[in-house]
């Protein structure tokens, strides 16, 4: 089975968002194969699970002041902080098409496989810690995911770390070590970077990407062919980007949950 496969490098990160949103409208319908994207964000983002609350995560006005975008994804999940020196990614299947399982767990499994095979491939070690479904390398964390079904489409997200500014993250967010193994305290303890891994900063990205193209496709039993996305998906993404920017689609739990307070007083 061939796949497409999609490197839009760096992106805004609104975009990025309605762009795999986009994809998987297109995918569930049958009007796109299925599809592994790859993106950098242009600029740093949080990226809010679509049930959080954005007065219950991130610092609001350290991001206004800073050019730190809040984005609300379609997916569920914890919150993260991405920049530059993460490779993001989205693998979307059409759920009926047997590649990836229906039930949750089962997808991530097979997905993030694709990760720890990246870290085989890279010379490291990588394995699914099923609790958080996280990748780690050294006991520590590595990739975080979140996964979502719409429209006859399956999405399973997540990040690669080249490196990480860790002390903006803990600018950026309230708990910075919610989603992270019990017993650490701090960040640093409880992240790798391949940056880290390899002892230096001095990697190849694109080496680091095709690298990762490989292995989601040995985890997923494929191959993939790079491709370009239809004027349609194009088209969908820039009106989606739209209701991404908007603070009435950001913050519409936390609107919900104001109105819901002023009415019990």
């Amino acid at each position: 089975m061939t796949w497409r496969f999609i490197d839009t490098d760096k992106i805004d990160g609104y975009y990025s968002a309605a762009l795999f949103e986009s994809i998987a409208k297109h995918v569930g319908s049958g009007k796109v194969d299925n599809t592994i994207l790859f993106w950098r964000v242009r600029t740093p983002c949080v990226y809010l699970g679509y049930h959080q609350f954005v007065e219950d995560e991130i610092h609001e006005e350290y991001c206004a002041a800073n050019g730190i975008l809040i984005i609300r994804r379609v997916l569920g999940g914890g919150c993260g902080f991405c920049d530059d020196d993460q490779i993001l990614f989205s693998v979307i299947a059409r759920e009926d098409d047997g590649t990836i399982p229906l039930d949750i767990q089962g997808a991530y499994s097979r997905v993030l496989a694709g990760l720890t095979n990246t870290l085989n491939l890279l010379g490291f070690d990588g394995e699914l810690e099923p609790a958080r479904n996280a990748v780690y390398s050294m006991g520590r964390k590595m990739s975080g995911n979140a996964q979502g079904r719409f429209d006859g489409a399956v999405l399973v997200n997540g990040s690669f770390l080249l490196d990480f500014g860790f002390d903006e993250m803990d600018r950026v967010l309230k708990n910075p070590i919610k989603n992270l193994a019990e017993g650490v305290w701090n960040a640093r303890d409880g992240m790798i970077t391949l940056s880290e891994l390899l002892g230096s900063a001095d990697y190849d990205i694109n080496h680091v990407k095709s690298t990762m193209k490989k292995g989601f496709e040995d985890a997923l039993g494929v191959k993939s062919q790079c491709g370009v996305l239809t004027d349609s998906e194009i088209g969908l993404a820039e009106q989606l980007s739209d209701r991404h920017r908007s603070r009435d689609w950001i913050y519409r739990l936390d609107d919900k949950r104001r109105k819901r307070r002023a009415r019990k007083m």
